[in-house]
């Protein structure tokens, strides 16, 4: 057999035996099943208030009995169900004794900060010194705790409480500042939601 006859019958050969490997392929058995329309979303826990960045308090050069009070309402509108803490993560300076503290939920028809139309929900969440509050509820972990409702476990989708925060300077003559003038220093009231 001459060179040229070996090639064409091996040229022949291959393509008949790819020729049958691709009519295998396609003639074969097959089967699938599918698990569609896979998807994560994420939830949200989202706090706000009223107070447009006003001080719930701001009083200087004050006499015992000088007080003032806020009301400041605070709105969950995340989708989580949570926990909402109150605390005061600054240091209170050497007056902070002498201030009394009180702190009451309840609710407002229509909420405003100089407290009219307040309502409170039962007593106080809290009431004594400034500097007694900062030390109990300094963090989160420690905060306030306050339910929207009586029988409330969670805060939900639009709950809303509104806090009557009022600081009465107490009839004590070691508030007095004769040799340097005492004070309290800047200080917040912090309201933090975390998911259940």
């Amino acid at each position: 057999m001459s060179k040229t006859k070996k090639l064409l019958a091996s040229v022949l050969l291959v393509g008949v035996t790819a020729s049958l490997a691709a009519f295998g392929v396609f003639s074969a058995f097959s089967s699938q099943t599918s698990n569609p329309g896979n998807n994560f979303s994420a939830g949200t826990v989202n706090i706000s208030d009223n107070d447009g960045n006003t001080a719930a308090y701001s009083l200087t050069g004050v006499k015992p009995g000088s007080t003032q009070s806020s009301c400041v309402r605070v709105v969950y509108t995340g989708s989580l169900d949570s926990d909402v803490h109150l605390y005061t993560p600054e240091t209170i300076g050497s007056l902070g004794p002498y201030v009394n503290l009180t702190i009451q939920p309840g609710t407002q028809a229509t909420p405003n900060l100089n407290c009219s139309g307040f309502t409170a929900s039962g007593s106080s969440a809290y009431s004594g010194t400034l500097s007694a509050w900062q030390t109990a509820h300094s963090d989160y972990a420690s905060g306030l705790n306050v339910l929207p409702g009586a029988s409330a476990t969670k805060w939900a989708t639009n709950d809303a409480v509104v806090y009557k925060i009022t600081a009465t300077l107490a009839d004590d003559n070691n508030a007095n500042g004769v040799s340097s003038a005492l004070t309290t220093g800047t200080h917040s009231f912090v309201f933090e939601a975390h998911n259940q």
